[in-house]
C-alpha cells in the first residue's frame, strides 16, 4: 500500500506539474490580451478560419496559442466561456478546431523518430497524419458555420478597430486580478482529475485498456508481422517506429505495409491516449461533462477518417 501510494504520488506530481503551469499560463495569457486590447491584432492571422466557422475573434488566439501550448489553449477557451464572450458551443467548436494546430507540432517529435528509421516511408505517414488534420478542421469549421449564428453587430463592432492600451502596470495588475477568479474554479476541477489519473495509471487501468484494443487489430488488413508494431506502439511511438525500420529493413514488410499498419496503431492506441488526455487536460480545463464531449467527438472523428484512409489504401495501394 505504501508503494502504491508513493507511486501514484510521485505521477500525480509529474503530472500537475507539466499540466497546471500551462493552464495558469493560458488564463494570464487571455486576461493580458483583453487588458490591453490586443484581441484583434492578435486574432487577424486566425480570422479566415474563425470567420467562416463564425466564431468570435477571441478564438483565433486560442487556436495560435495552440501551436504553443493545447492545455494553455484550451484554458483560455474555458476563460472566455466563463466570462460570457463565447458560448459553450462555440468553445466545443473551438476546443475541436484547436486540435490541429497540436497534430502539425509533432513534427518537433514524429520526424526527428520516423525519417532517420523509416526514410521516405515514414515521411509518407507523417503526411498522411497532418491531411487527417486538414480534413479533421474542415469539417469542424463546416460545422461551426452550420450550427453557430453568424457573428452579429456587437462582434463585428470589435473588429473596427483597435481600442488604446493601458499602460504596461495598469493593465499588468488588471489581468492578474481578472485571472484569479477563473483559475480558481479551473484548478478546483482540474487538481482533483489529475489525481483521479494518476491512481487509474498506477492500477493499471490504462495497461488493461490498451490489451483490449490490440484485440481489435484483427479487424483491419494489418499483415502477421504488423503486430509487433501495434504492440510497440502502445508504449511508445518511438518503439512502434524501431520495430516497423527492423521489418522494413529485413524485407518482412513493404513500405505500403508498414504505412497501413502505423495508420492502424495510431487508431487504436488513441483510444487509451485519449483517455489519458481526456483526464489530464479536456476534463481538467473544461469539467467531466463537456470535456468528455469534445474528447469523444475530436477522438471519434479522427478515428473516423483514419479508417477511411486505411480502407482507402488498402484497396488502391
Amino acid at each position: 500500500m505504501n508503494e502504491f501510494l508513493y507511486q501514484t504520488a510521485l505521477l500525480a506530481l509529474d503530472l500537475l506539474i507539466r499540466t497546471i503551469p500551462m493552464m495558469v499560463a493560458g488564463v494570464i495569457a487571455a486576461e493580458l490580451i483583453l487588458a490591453f486590447n490586443a484581441t484583434d491584432r492578435i486574432s487577424r492571422v486566425s480570422r479566415p478560419l474563425t470567420t467562416f466557422s463564425n466564431l468570435h475573434p477571441s478564438c483565433g488566439i486560442s487556436f495560435m496559442m495552440a501551436f504553443v501550448s493545447p492545455k494553455a489553449a484550451g484554458a483560455m477557451l474555458a476563460k472566455y466561456e466563463r466570462d460570457g464572450t463565447i458560448t459553450r458551443r462555440e468553445m466545443v467548436i473551438a476546443a475541436l478546431m484547436n486540435s490541429f494546430p497540436n497534430v502539425v507540432m509533432h513534427w518537433r517529435y514524429l520526424l526527428p523518430v520516423y525519417v532517420p528509421l523509416l526514410g521516405i516511408t515514414g515521411l509518407v505517414y507523417f503526411a498522411i497524419l497532418v491531411v487527417v488534420g486538414f480534413i479533421k478542421t474542415g469539417i469542424i469549421m463546416v460545422a461551426g458555420r452550420w450550427t453557430l449564428p453568424p457573428p452579429g453587430d456587437e462582434r463585428a463592432a470589435e473588429e473596427n478597430g483597435p481600442k488604446p492600451r493601458p499602460p504596461w502596470r495598469e493593465g499588468i495588475r488588471a489581468a492578474l486580478a481578472a485571472s484569479r477568479d477563473s483559475l480558481s474554479h479551473i484548478l478546483l476541477i482540474s487538481i482533483p482529475t489529475i489525481i483521479v489519473v494518476a491512481v487509474l495509471i498506477t492500477l493499471g487501468f490504462f495497461d488493461v485498456v490498451a490489451d483490449v484494443m490490440q484485440g481489435f487489430g484483427a479487424w483491419f488488413p494489418v499483415p502477421p508481422a504488423g503486430f509487433a508494431i501495434i504492440a510497440a506502439q502502445f508504449g511508445s511511438f518511438i518503439a512502434g517506429a524501431s520495430v516497423a525500420s527492423t521489418l522494413l529493413a529485413a524485407g518482412t514488410l513493404t513500405p505500403q505495409e508498414i504505412v497501413i499498419t502505423l495508420l492502424v496503431g495510431n487508431i487504436l492506441t488513441s483510444v487509451t491516449r485519449g483517455i489519458r488526455w481526456y483526464g489530464s487536460s479536456y476534463a481538467a480545463i473544461f469539467g467531466p461533462r463537456t470535456g468528455a464531449e469534445i474528447q469523444i467527438l475530436s477522438t471519434g472523428l479522427r478515428v473516423a477518417i483514419m479508417v477511411v484512409f486505411v480502407a482507402i489504401l488498402a484497396v488502391l495501394w
